[in-house]
């Protein structure tokens, strides 16, 4: 490393963001909500603030505050984490069929 580098040691990646968001389990549909295919993107910087932009299934899923909370509780639970900053989009509309994992599609029954 050369004395222009950041220092990240001990920081969460967004790729170690993302992984963790595997535990935030949709509680209508049971499945996590990174195979559903609900987060569009994350990102951290070099403060620690992990910025998460994601989705929900409907723009009135009654439980997008819950997922919303447990989002921001499973990213800042990691190392380096500042702050949590979820941006909640609805462009591109989800669509299970394009968005969700194989594994998630065959568990909601879309072949």
């Amino acid at each position: 490393m050369t004395e222009s580098e950041p220092t990240t040691v001990g920081r969460a990646s967004a790729d170690e963001v993302r992984e963790t968001l595997r535990t935030v389990i949709d509680p209508e549909i049971g499945l996590d909500i990174v195979s559903l295919g609900l987060v569009y993107g994350v990102s951290v910087d070099d403060g620690g603030i992990a910025a998460v932009e994601l989705t929900l299934t409907t723009p009135y899923c009654p439980l997008g505050p819950v997922i919303e909370t447990q989002v921001h509780a499973a990213a800042a639970s990691l190392p380096g984490i500042t702050d949590v900053r979820i941006d909640l989009v609805w462009s591109p509309p989800w669509d299970p069929r394009t968005m969700a994992s194989d594994e998630a599609r065959l568990e909601l029954g879309i072949y």
